[in-house]
């Protein structure tokens, strides 16, 4: 009797488990073979109990059998689902096998080929088989094993939590499987006798127990809230039939006495539905007392979840404090709610909602400066009945008068981190009633809520004006303007942008920044990646029609804490530069001609001048011998100085080719000076070299560069007078030298410092004015600039720029 009932329990527990796999998700694969293999095994549990009640034996071993056949198929269909579909075996084969169980079970029920007998004797339950047996424990065996291996490989391959969960049904089946076969199947066949098939079921505790912990740990099929229910229901209602049984225990003796059978049995059915039903009559108790005290339906667990699912989606104050409110009033039957929000001026309102129009509830455009006060102080709800109770101050007095003529009920505060940035504002209810603890935390969780809602609506909202102010910036600036995140995908293109690329924003914003051209790629990815700023002063732009010469400056974007979030490249059109500098250019190459064309009138003019004057009296005096020899050596003199200012022209206008190798700049300035010594000499002019020891090489020709040290000594020694000292520097700089040339004469006028490189402009009263414009000629061949200015202690001091050589230029000796 023990055995039977103990079998009953196991079965009556697999039976559960059925029920809480299929009901948790009845439309899973999964969940319905794992349910119908628990079936099997709990209906083959049953089985066995029957055939150990000695009685019906026949028909309790065909159902045995016939579940027993489901066992090792429903198993190997669900370990081919769990937890995904395999490969091996086949859906085909899987089928195969279910059909070969379906027929075993219906030939095992309907037909003596499995089962022919079964007896009890003396030494337990003894069956003969039929000639279908060897086949039924083939066919068992194999698809048990099968099961094991397709359990072990998804085992192997699977990794984490799939692991576990595949770790515990792997060893649940694997012993309760190997005991049921031991005791049901292996020993039958090899002694012939059944005595030991009722410990078989046995082992579905093991099978039961492994399943259990893996759906309660591990979140198998994910049971664990079902299971999780049935235990605490179960658990009440054990803990409910706990006084009861002790009382029936108690009074059991007397109840024997005075009640029949069938009265006790009655009694005992009665007694167990009245525990189980406890605890829903309890809960429904609760609801209706609670809608009587509280005069309210509101489900607050409930109206907190919908409310916190909206609060944290909803970004716009315009949707978001009619939401707040419609919630506050429904949940608590309020006659009105009103919000306000802070602002630089203080507390304004921002909504309010009135039950109907006969309420008495207001709602002043600006909050009154006692509550305010009193929610900055306290930061906790403030219920009018309460304050009016506690006046201690007259700042209370003043707070109960205004709740009073505003008919607030209830003030609930809205904090943030800087403190109070709104409050609501509640009526009265409409029952009458205070708003007790339930309504106050309900309220109070809302109000909170409330806060984070208001606060990134706000924040949202800002960064939205400034995101519009920035693109209404960009979109009118003359300037291309691109801006990429991180992951370098283009975030803004404005439309100076689609106009310099020829591309639409509409189609490159959300790409790679590999859409745009490499000039604009290559550093808007570099800047992203090193975060370093980055400018080029000039590159060619592609676009639709033709390339265009831009200005690019590539900048990283940077968050609070210094973190990359991608970079921005502005870039301008520098094609009305080049225009208008084409125009400078034009009119100051007119202008040049201009003043060239009136120098070199100015310079032929007074020798042909003389010479058209001796010309004219020559057929009257050509008999003078005086008079002849005067004329040669006029003409002879003019037709020299044309020559001279021709020569001079030519240099001018043909200064070379920019020369090609490094020449070490001291060399052509100390032969200069070699040349220049005696000259300076004779008028007694001091000169303080300074060359350096360090060589400084420039692209240049020998030659011409001691031709522009000539013109610039030869102008120091013409501007300095006797007695007088020269300064002569050459210094370098990273990627420049510089020779200065310094005299101690007048000085240059400040007016006409612009103009003394300019031919033939000469402050000298014989000159041709065309020295130094050759000299910047010769200077400008050489990639460098000649300077003029004054000298603080007087004096005037030239100097000439070059850019250093190349490491790699060819180096004249």
């Amino acid at each position: 009797m023990t055995v039977q009932v103990s079998l009953l329990a196991i079965a009556t527990l697999l039976l559960a488990l059925t029920i809480f796999v299929w009901r948790a998700k009845p439309d899973a694969i999964t969940h319905r073979w794992f349910a119908i293999f628990t079936l099997a095994v709990a209906n083959w549990t049953i089985g066995i109990v029957g055939l150990q009640s000695e009685s019906h034996l026949d028909i309790w071993g065909r159902f045995t059998f016939a579940s027993a056949a489901l066992i090792p198929a429903a198993s190997l269909t669900f370990i081919h689902y769990y937890p995904a579909q395999s490969g091996w075996p086949t859906s085909v084969l899987v089928r195969g096998v279910l059909w070969a169980a379906g027929i075993i079970s219906v030939a095992s029920i309907s037909t003596p080929l499995l089962v022919v007998d079964n007896l009890i004797t003396h030494e337990g339950l003894k069956r003969t088989t039929g000639p279908l047996y060897p086949i039924f424990a083939t066919y068992f065996l194999i698809a048990w094993v099968s099961t094991l291996a397709v359990l072990a490989t998804k085992w192997i391959r699977a990794r984490g939590l799939a692991r576990a969960r595949l770790q515990f049904v792997g060893t649940a089946f694997a012993i309760s499987g190997a005991g049921a076969i031991t005791a049901n199947l292996a020993f039958p066949v090899l002694t012939g006798k059944s005595t030991y098939s009722w410990f078989g079921p046995y082992f579905g505790l093991i099978l039961t127990a492994l399943v259990a912990h893996a759906i309660i740990r591990h979140r198998l099929m994910d049971l664990r809230l079902v299971v999780h229910r049935g235990l605490t229901f179960a658990i009440a209602m054990l803990l409910s039939l706990c006084p009861v049984a002790v009382a029936l225990a108690f009074y059991w003796p007397t109840l024997v006495a005075h009640f029949g059978p069938d009265e006790l049995i009655f009694l005992l059915g009665a007694t167990v539905v009245v525990a189980f039903l406890v605890p829903p009559t309890r809960d429904i108790a609760r609801r209706l007392l609670d809608r009587y005290v509280y005069r309210t339906r509101a489900n607050y667990q409930r109206t907190v979840r919908e409310a916190s699912r909206m609060l944290t989606r909803v970004l716009d104050l315009k949707r978001l404090l009619p939401f707040i409110s419609k919630t506050v009033v429904e949940a608590t039957s309020v006659e009105g709610v009103a919000i306000y929000l802070r602002d630089e001026d203080g507390f304004r309102r921002a909504m309010a909602q009135r039950r109907n129009e006969a309420s008495e509830f207001e709602a002043p455009a600006t909050a009154p400066a006692s509550v305010i006060a009193a929610l900055t102080r306290v930061q906790e709800a403030l219920v009018a009945d309460e304050v009016a109770r506690q006046i201690v101050t007259d700042a209370d007095r003043m707070l109960s008068d205004d709740l009073a003529v505003t008919n607030w009920a209830l003030l609930l505060p809205v904090i943030s981190d800087d403190g109070l940035i709104a409050f609501i504002a509640v009526g009265s209810k409409l029952s009458g009633d205070p708003f007790y603890s339930q309504d106050l935390d309900l309220l109070m969780t809302l109000a909170n809520q409330a806060g984070i809602a208001i606060k990134n609506a706000r924040l949202y909202a800002q960064v939205v004006l400034a995101n519009e102010y920035i693109e209404n910036i960009v979109a009118t600036i003359e300037s291309g303007v691109v801006a990429i995140t991180s992951a370098g995908r283009i975030a803004m293109f404005n439309r100076a942008a689609e106009r310099l690329t020829g591309l639409a924003a509409d189609e490159i914003t959300g790409q790679t920044a590999a859409r745009l051209a490499p000039c604009l790629s290559e550093p808007l990815l570099a800047s992203a990646a090193d975060g370093a700023a980055r400018t080029l002063p000039e590159i060619e732009l592609p676009g639709a029609e033709r390339a265009r010469p831009v200005m690019c400056t590539t900048s990283p974007l940077r968050d609070p804490d210094g973190i990359v979030l991608g970079a921005v490249a502005v870039f301008s059109d520098l094609t009305p530069l080049k225009e208008l500098e084409i125009e400078r250019r034009r009119a100051e190459r007119l202008a040049y001609f201009e003043v060239l064309a009136s120098g070199i009138a100015h310079e032929i003019k007074n020798p042909l001048v003389a010479i058209k004057t001796f010309t004219q009296l020559l057929p009257r005096r050509a008999r003078e011998p005086q008079f002849v020899d005067e004329f040669g050596r006029i003409v002879g003199r003019e037709i020299h100085r044309m020559e001279r200012v021709v020569d001079r022209l030519r240099t001018l206008a043909h200064p070379g080719r920019r020369p090609e190798y490094a020449v070490d700049v001291r060399a052509p300035l100390a032969e200069a000076l070699e040349f220049m010594q005696a000259t300076f000499d004779e008028k007694s002019v001091t000169i303080d070299a300074s060359l350096g020891d360090t060589p400084c090489r420039v692209l240049g020709d020998h030659q011409n560069l001691e031709q522009l040290f000539l013109n610039l000594l030869m102008n120091a020694h013409e501007a300095t007078p006797p007695g007088g000292a020269l300064s002569i520097a050459v210094t370098r700089e990273a990627e420049h030298v510089t020779v200065s040339v310094g005299d101690t004469g007048p000085g240059i006028a400040p007016e006409l410092l612009e103009k003394i490189f300019e031919p033939f402009f000469t402050t000298k009263q014989r000159g041709s004015g065309l020295g130094l414009a050759i000299s910047a000629g010769v200077a400008q061949a050489h990639g460098a600039r000649l300077r003029a200015a004054n000298r603080p202690g007087g004096g005037a001091i030239f100097s000439v720029q070059f850019p250093l050589a190349p490491v790699t230029a060819p180096v004249i000796a």
